[in-house]
């Protein structure tokens, strides 16, 4: 079976409001490709069932209000436009930890958001800061799922001091041992950090990279590391390292296709962990 044949959840996409766009008519980077429209074409043919929107800690990509409850009202209005989509609540570091929470439970008074997203390379805060243990610590009172970005950039991609290391979040996780996490990006290319810690965690971005960087089989081998029930299907889109917009699930289906996982297997990343984890 092939993998554009299997059904699919992609746990990490990025979807612009239509008035942020409007705002910006004249950008060409890849966040002009970033509308639903687009990427509900994607969805249909690709046999994507779900997608999961994944915010930025960074609310001037995600509203004109620049705030957080606005990014959480345009969420909403795209998960309710088209019930495929689910999303994760954002952070903003302007505000207190403790009006960060407020505004994480203001949002899960909604159900389409699923989790709470914390980006640290966009906030430019380490994910173990005290600041992130209070998000922590509130999204295990509740039950809430915690994504976590984790690709150190490109001049510091073996960095252990970068602020999304895995080496960080390992740390920021065994002080709330009952925390939900999914790791964003297999950790980079500090995946061999990453693949200890009690975590799901998702390939987008990182899987193109790692076919460039190591070939198939290695890319292969790293993805067997994480073991098959912990890996989730997801894909950045519209952003890649390497990869244009319009060629990223075709890359990602090339890639999968090549690889050895079964049927079974397949089911399992495509979908069947992602169901089991949220919920669906």
């Amino acid at each position: 079976m092939k993998w554009k044949e299997i059904p699919k959840i992609d746990a990490h996409v990025h979807i612009i409001p239509d008035e942020v766009h409007a705002a910006n008519p004249d950008a060409d980077d890849e966040f002009s490709f970033a509308s639903a429209s687009r990427y509900q074409k994607i969805m249909d043919q690709f046999n994507i069932q779900k997608a999961v929107i994944m915010p930025f800690n960074d609310p001037y990509l995600m509203s004109m209000d620049f705030t957080v409850d606005a990014v959480h009202r345009n969420l909403l209005r795209i998960c309710e436009e088209d019930h495929r989509f689910c999303c994760f609540a954002d952070v903003d570091i302007r505000n207190t930890p403790e009006n960060t929470c407020a505004q994480i439970q203001k949002a899960f008074e909604y159900p389409v958001f699923c989790g709470i997203k914390i980006h640290p390379n966009n906030s430019r805060m380490n994910i173990d800061d005290a600041y992130n243990d209070a998000i922590a610590d509130h999204a295990v009172k509740y039950g809430y799922p915690v994504a976590v970005h984790s690709y150190p950039s490109s001049s510091k991609e073996q960095d252990r001091s970068d602020y999304c290391s895995p080496e960080r979040i390992g740390r920021w996780m065994s002080r709330h041992p009952d925390l939900k996490v999914i790791i964003c990006h297999l950790g980079g290319f500090q995946w061999k950090d990453a693949v200890e810690l009690d975590a799901y965690f998702d390939i987008s971005a990182v899987l193109p990279d790692l076919a460039d960087r190591y070939g198939l089989k290695m890319a292969n081998m790293i993805l067997r590391e994480f073991g098959t029930e912990r890996l989730l299907f997801g894909t950045d889109w519209p952003c890649s390292r390497n990869v244009k917009p319009a060629e990223i699930m075709e890359r990602y289906m090339d890639i999968l296709d090549q690889m050895d996982f079964t049927e079974e297997e397949m089911h399992r990343i495509g979908h069947l962990n992602a169901e089991a984890f949220f919920a669906f």
